[in-house]
């Protein structure tokens, strides 16, 4: 009861607390309260444009995958280590909750200096063939006074790690499914390795749903939102719930709300979906599930007969949205994380982390590859590295011939954007600033902008006068970009 109030009271109260003082700032990727960088995922943020194309781009696979590998005893014979799972980055040091299947669901934890180079600690918490020297966090109920009805299955499938507010003493939450219960449970701890689930959500989980959940906390509503597994007519599909303290929960809509549609193949359903924020947006990575969905009695097929018939792997996506309820996706659906060739360890399934890790300029991406199909008796997994640029996933693209596009109204105040761009050789991007009738504002237009060549995340575009005039200092206005041979990811106005 004790912890029920101080997360309720936490949360109650968050209008005068701001998340990203109590987290690292990897873990709250929405970049604080803003101005948020406008990312061309927005197809709303180009009044108008010509001569340009507008490019999607997939996470980059390290060279050097997988990073994290069967290489212990107890994993021995197991499915390996897999992420459905959490990496965060802090303390100086990168942190992994990952899981792999060894009669039941068993949580372990692996540190990085680098996130790419990992250590399995010997943690000393649970015991496995007469010693504790392990990096185990979560197998069986370890309390002999706690009996589930499906003990053998385990306490934790995809382990979902938040930091909560640290001024008290459960500074993590850990939510999953609880396979044992066969309920959606959470559980807390000081140090995110010693854990107490929530003995509630024994009888009643936080909210009805199948096996797959993922977890994140929404520094815009300040509330933890969840996406489900659930049903429709597309087959898998994916629900949202909410709550304001962790422990008691809705859902916006008793069904669904993002599924395979009428643009996607007849093969296809949404396995799972993490979403984080992300600049103002919420993005989505949903685990696309290459199997055909049976209907009794129109294909007069069962469920099994369906899927024999399908590729049966899992790629992975990209979606975003603006309120959790209404999502979008690139119109060709291609792959965000590809599967790898044949014969690697990725070859036929891949699933990701909750949320990427910001490092640097790079978006590092952690995911479990499997090299076996889905329903497969015989598979292994590990764990890989997929990196994006900064703000990577779309651009707006100018080949030879050049273009050019007008962005939304902004409230600038000085003439100073930054931008996030790459220039090919040859190439170079240059802006105006106009008035609210397209018209030129004197002195700053794309012949006095100071060109761009290069690569940078976080390059600062300027003209030859450093102020507006007083006069129109605080107008809204709007920028006119012009690109010869470059991409543009994304860019906000400097005060």
């Amino acid at each position: 009861m004790k912890r029920r109030t101080f997360l309720a009271a936490a949360i109650a109260g968050s209008h005068g607390w701001s998340f990203a003082t109590g987290a690292p700032e990897t873990d709250l990727l929405s970049g604080g309260a803003g101005p948020y960088r406008r990312l061309f995922l927005d197809a709303l943020l180009v009044a108008k444009q010509s001569g340009l194309q507008r490019a999607f781009h997939a996470a980059e696979k390290y060279a050097g995958n997988p990073i994290l590998v069967s290489d212990t005893p107890w994993e021995a014979g197991s499915s390996g280590p897999y992420l459905y799972g959490t990496v965060l980055r802090e303390g100086g040091k990168f942190r992994m909750w990952y899981h792999f299947i060894s009669h039941g669901y068993r949580s372990a934890y692996a540190e990085s200096v680098d996130g790419i180079h990992w250590t399995k600690p010997a943690l000393g918490l649970i015991e496995f063939n007469g010693s504790r020297a392990n990096n185990l966090v979560l197998t069986v109920a370890q309390d002999p006074a706690e009996n589930p009805p499906r003990k053998e299955r385990g306490q934790c499938h995809n382990p979902n790690v938040i930091r909560v507010p640290d001024d008290g003493p459960d500074r993590y939450a850990l939510f999953c499914y609880g396979a044992d219960y066969d309920k959606v449970r959470v559980a807390f701890s000081a140090d995110g390795l010693r854990w107490k689930f929530e003995p509630s959500t024994e009888k009643t989980g936080l909210f009805e749903s199948s096996d797959v959940v993922n977890f994140f906390y929404d520094p815009y509503q300040h509330r933890y939102v969840a996406t489900w597994k659930g049903s429709t007519r597309r087959g898998r599909s994916v629900g949202i719930a909410t709550s304001p303290d962790a422990l008691h929960w809705t859902k916006p809509a008793a069904t669904p709300i993002f599924a395979a549609d009428d643009l996607d193949p007849p093969d296809t359903q949404v396995y799972g979906m993490p979403v984080f924020p992300y600049q103002g947006l919420y993005i989505g990575l949903p685990w696309i599930y290459h199997a055909l969905v049976h209907y009794p009695p129109e294909m007069l097929m069962t469920r099994a007969e369906a899927e024999a018939q399908s590729r049966r792997q899992v790629d992975v996506q990209l979606a975003w949205s603006w309120d959790l309820m209404n999502w979008t996706r690139p119109p060709g659906r291609a792959p965000f994380l590809l599967l790898g060739p044949k014969g690697s360890f990725d070859s036929e399934m891949v699933y990701t982390a909750r949320a990427p890790v910001e490092v640097g300029d790079r978006l590092y991406f952690y995911y479990g590859g499997f090299d076996n199909k889905h329903d497969s008796r015989n598979f292994h997994g590990a764990i890989g590295l997929a990196t994006l640029r900064l703000d990577g996933f779309c651009s707006m693209r100018a080949g030879t011939e050049g273009g050019w596009l007008i962005a939304r109204r902004e409230r600038l105040s000085s003439p100073r954007v930054s931008i996030n761009a790459v220039t090919a050789p040859g190439g170079s991007i240059r802006a105006e600033i106009l008035d609210l009738d397209s018209s030129v504002i004197p002195g700053f237009s794309s012949e006095q902008c100071v060109p761009f060549q290069g690569d940078s995340v976080r390059h600062v575009l300027r003209w030859a006068d450093a102020e507006f005039p007083a006069a129109i200092k605080d107008r809204v206005k709007q920028i006119k970009f012009y690109l010869s041979r470059a991409e543009l990811y994304s860019y906000v106005p400097v005060s």
